[in-house]
């Protein structure tokens, strides 16, 4: 009896606020397809274009969360028609610059690290998602009889399974800074990775061109400073190198040209 109450709690939920569980489903299969081409090479049999479809698939599940995420943040703005303070507020929301980054990789050479943002992304939304249904499922103390007033009712100790996933719960969310600084600077060095590509061959010779606009975006995001801090972390540690009494001088200058 107390499972079926559980079960009807959590699917009220879900029903109540079915744009958040769209979301959480859809982060949860794009988890799925990056963990699927992460580890397909060691179970499949087939040619390397048959692995980049999970590589496909995990950007196009992303792109369908951040733009429900999208629709939900103007929505809560409640922005109507395509103005200009609409247009100004597209280009400062993270939802609308991973759409963007979404799309722009799905269709593009396939680079195997661009899956680390939006895989840690959908991490801390599932892991956050995953906690609020833990709560409503939690054990309950009282109880109501029949034929009498309410009693007490001992909760039964949590399951193996609930207690290793309020743990994982638990550990995601306590680090959901440090998650966000390695988004932030893999964000960084996805453009030196993306330059990289142009160099050795042609087929990636646009991508840097196309990347730049998105870590422009991501510098100036009004809900997500950690890019911002990351650049100025690394321009602190670059400044560092440059003026280390053992840096070759052309480094140096090159470093300071870089900054400057």
């Amino acid at each position: 009896m107390g499972a079926d109450i559980v079960e009807r709690k959590i699917w009220a939920h879900l029903q109540a606020d079915y744009v958040r569980s769209a979301l959480y489903f859809t982060r949860i299969g794009t988890m799925f397809c990056c963990l699927a081409f992460l580890f397909s090479p060691f179970f499949s049999r087939g040619p390397p274009a048959d692995l980049d479809v999970w590589y496909r698939r995990a950007l196009l599940v992303s792109a369908a969360a951040w733009a429900l995420r999208l629709h939900q943040r103007l929505k809560s703005g409640n922005d109507s028609g395509v103005s200009r303070p609409l247009r100004e507020t597209l280009l400062t929301e993270d939802a609308f610059h991973y759409l963007a980054y979404s799309i722009l990789f799905a269709f593009l050479t396939p680079v195997s690290v661009s899956l680390v943002p939006i895989f840690l992304f959908a991490l801390l939304h599932v892991s956050n998602f995953t906690q609020t249904l833990l709560d409503i499922s939690g054990p309950q103390n009282n109880a109501a009889t029949g034929d009498g007033p309410n009693v007490s009712v001992s909760s039964s100790q949590p399951s193996f399974f609930r207690r290793i996933l309020q743990s994982a719960v638990t550990k995601v969310n306590t680090n959901n800074e440090p998650i966000l600084r390695w988004i932030a600077l893999n964000e960084i060095m996805l453009m030196f990775v993306c330059i990289f590509m142009a160099v050795s061959g042609p087929r990636a010779i646009v991508l840097p061109f196309l990347y730049y606009p998105f870590l422009k975006m991501r510098y100036s995001s009004r809900r997500n400073p950690y890019c911002r801090i990351a650049f100025s972390e690394l321009r602190v540690s670059l400044q560092a190198l440059a003026y280390h009494p053992k840096c070759p001088g052309f480094l140096s200058r090159l470093i300071n040209g870089l900054i400057q």
